[in-house]
Parts: C-alpha cells; sequence; structure tokens
C-alpha cells in the first residue's frame, strides 16, 4: 500500500470517529407525558373542586372575608311584595303607564290618582289574571284599548308576581291603597284562572268578594302633575292593573 493511500484511509477514519463521537441534533417534537404525573394532576383537581365546594361559599362575595363562617346558616332574603312588582312593572307596564304612572293621553290611562287601582283589590286581581277589553273612563276620561292577561292564558305571571305588581301600583305615585298579599292573589287565581276571555269594564266590578283588610302605606309625596284621586264608579274598571295596553 502506497504512502497516498494509507494516508488516505487514516483521514477517512478519523472522520468515521468524529462523526461516532458527535451527538443527535436536537429536533421538534414532545415526548409522552409520565403516568405518575398524570395521575398526580388529577389528584390535585380532585383535590381543588373538594376544596371549593366546602369552603368557596358558592362563590359569594362574603366568602371571602377573613370573619366567613362556611358553617353558618344561610339567611334567606325576602324581596319585598312592592320591590318585586316595581321590577316587574317597570319591565311589562312602563312602557304604556309610563314610569310616573300617568300614562300616555288619549292612550293609555293614568294610574297615579286612581280610584280603579285603589280601589277593590279584586278588580284589580281580575284584570291582571284575565286581561281587559273595551271602553273604560278614568279620571274623566275615555279610553278604549285592550289589556293583556298577565294570568295562565297570558305572561303566565306567578301568584306572587301579581301581587307584587298591584301592591306596587297601589302604593305609588301618592297612591296609598292596601297591599295585595300573594295568599289573596292564590286565591283570585284559583277562582278566575281558568276564565278564557277577558273582562269588560262593567262586568269586571260585579259580585265582588268582600275584601281582605292589611295595613295601607305611609304617605307618599303625590306627582305635581298627577290628576285628582277619582273614586271609581261601580260599573267601571280599574287599569293596569287598569287599562289596556
Amino acid at each position: 500500500m502506497s504512502d497516498e493511500q494509507h494516508t488516505k484511509d487514516n483521514g477517512e477514519q478519523e472522520l468515521h470517529d468524529a462523526l461516532m463521537r458527535e451527538q443527535d441534533e436536537p429536533s421538534n417534537g414532545s415526548s409522552p407525558v409520565p403516568i405518575f404525573i398524570l395521575f398526580l394532576f388529577a389528584a390535585l383537581c380532585f383535590w381543588g373542586g373538594v376544596y371549593l365546594i366546602q369552603y368557596g361559599g358558592h362563590f359569594h362575595k362574603e366568602a371571602y372575608t377573613f370573619d366567613y363562617n362556611p358553617y353558618a346558616e344561610v339567611v334567606v332574603v325576602q324581596v319585598s311584595l312592592f320591590d318585586r312588582g316595581a321590577k316587574i312593572y317597570n319591565a311589562q307596564c312602563s312602557a304604556c303607564h309610563q314610569a310616573t304612572g300617568l300614562g300616555i293621553a288619549g292612550a293609555f290611562p293614568p294610574l297615579a290618582g286612581s280610584g280603579w287601582v285603589t280601589d277593590h283589590q279584586e278588580s284589580l286581581a281580575r284584570i291582571l289574571i284575565n286581561g281587559l277589553n273595551g271602553p273604560i273612563e278614568v279620571a274623566g276620561k275615555q279610553y278604549n284599548g285592550n289589556m293583556p292577561a298577565f294570568g295562565p292564558n297570558g305572561l303566565n305571571l306567578k301568584p306572587i308576581e301579581i301581587a307584587g305588581v298591584l301592591t306596587y301600583i297601589r302604593q305609588s305615585w301618592g297612591n296609598q291603597a292596601s297591599e295585595l298579599t300573594e295568599a289573596s292573589m292564590i286565591a283570585y287565581m284559583d277562582q278566575y284562572g281558568s276564565r278564557g276571555t277577558p273582562w269588560t269594564a262593567q262586568e269586571v266590578v260585579l259580585d265582588l268578594s268582600p275584601e281582605p283588610v292589611s295595613a295601607a302605606p305611609a304617605a307618599e309625596p303625590v306627582p305635581a302633575d298627577a290628576p285628582a284621586l277619582e273614586t271609581a264608579p261601580t260599573e267601571a274598571a280599574p287599569t293596569e292593573a287598569a287599562a289596556a295596553h
């Protein structure tokens, strides 16, 4: 073998040895997560869930105060009929009868200062449950329209919700009538819920039962432009409770 050939072979061998000593180049990708890591993660999630259920206080803001007691007796806050009714009135009635209770002249009669609102509870209950159709005189003016039913054949409000609406309109804008209780409304609903037709102004004040006695609210300022308080004639009917939408 010539010196030239020997030198060539030695060079190739050295190159081969160098390549064998080099490590593989890094490459993109991922390796499987060890199974014990997965079990550990699952255990931590389970523990965290149990902890939140036991001590999270249903994520109520008071649960994050230093003196919060997760085992304390839960106190249910009762919403008054007036406040409940205000919310429903603003959502369902104020577009027609207005937030002021003054209605819209020629279209929707006022509730403020109206005897139709402050007189017998049963008339109002009938109207809210079944609706009112046809002419009605309110504050010396004639209206003619349709008041939709809020009972089973209409918006299907619960008795406590209708009682809230009637309590609200009977005790707002200077009106000082008694509240209409949930128990009274349940009785009215049982009596009139199956009726399929709206009342007329003449029908809605006939054959009324004795009105339940409950306390009237304290006096409230009357809106400056509210009509004078009227007394409903025996033949007529309340409004929005007392007038047609």
